[in-house]
């Protein structure tokens, strides 16, 4: 939940360049964007490079290769295939002339189908009623300095079988614009491999020694988000399963649902380090 006087938005447009807000601040690195807001501008660039047809991003692989600063970011698209049905985007965020962020988008061309809906194996899960809400991850009014987790609403649930979270995104991506279903989608999925440590579940193996009971700690390296329909609602629900090697690497993927139903999948590599190979700003938060 956003308060009065924190910014309204992620980024501002200038026509140049998205300027990242006090919201896009990430928890890794002093001065650095968090992942969610890397995302948020791959999918909006990919989504507004122009198109003689209407088109929606089907999947979105977008390739963290270092922090971006809180400083002006330049975007830059260029299409890499022009087909009649389907096209291929590729987005980079620069700052300055160091490239941080590069992603890859499937745009398909639309048209309206009458479709038998896929049976279901099990009931998916429903997103939270409002009136019915506890407290969420991070608390309303928690005091610390101005961040991205304050731009969204997280409930996990402990209760479920595989690691489940519901998120909602509460500001808009760029400030003045209106946020699509994908954005919003692709913005909350960087938080795929770390929904079982909010939903309440161990991850990377559990040791009382460790601060938080974890011996290791991960951050994601990619992303790669695929829906078959658009956003319905507000919430985005993120059911994930993860697999960590002893050799440093680990994978995670989730499916993906909203106040309909199944939405999609998203999946991520993952850096394993151990607890001492936390960055200086994850170790003082322990």
């Amino acid at each position: 939940m956003v308060h009065s006087d924190e910014p309204s938005a992620l980024f501002r447009f200038d026509g140049e360049h998205l300027v990242p807000t006090a919201l896009s601040k990430g928890p890794w690195y002093e001065g650095t964007l968090h992942g969610s807001p890397m995302l948020a501008a791959m999918a909006w660039a990919a989504e507004r490079h122009p198109s003689d047809v209407p088109r929606e991003v089907v999947r979105l692989t977008v390739d963290l290769i270092r922090a971006a600063p809180l400083s002006p970011l330049r975007v830059v698209t260029e299409t890499l295939h022009a087909g009649k049905s389907l096209d291929v985007v590729d987005a980079r965020l620069f700052a300055g002339d160091d490239l941080c962020v590069r992603a890859t988008a499937q745009r398909m061309r639309t048209t309206e189908l009458e479709v038998e809906p896929e049976p279901s194996v099990s009931e998916p899960p429903t997103p939270p009623v409002d009136d019915d809400l506890g407290e969420p991850f991070f608390g309303r009014d928690d005091g610390g300095e101005t961040a991205f987790h304050h731009a969204i609403d997280l409930y996990g649930d402990p209760s479920h079988p595989v690691p489940l979270a519901w998120f909602r995104l509460n500001v808009p991506v760029v400030e003045g614009e209106v946020t699509s279903g994908f954005v919003t989608i692709a913005t909350l999925c960087d938080w795929t491999y770390a929904v079982p440590v909010v939903a309440g579940h161990r991850h990377h193996g559990d040791d009382s020694d460790a601060a938080d009971g974890r011996r290791t700690f991960g951050i994601d390296t990619d992303t790669t988000v695929s829906c078959f329909r658009p956003l319905v609602g507000e919430w985005v629900g993120i059911r994930t399963r993860s697999l960590v090697g002893d050799h440093g690497a680990g994978v995670s993927g989730a499916e993906l649902f909203d106040a309909a139903g199944p939405l999609g999948f998203s999946s991520q590599s993952v850096l394993v380090r151990g607890v001492q190979g936390a960055p200086l700003t994850i170790k003082e938060t322990q």
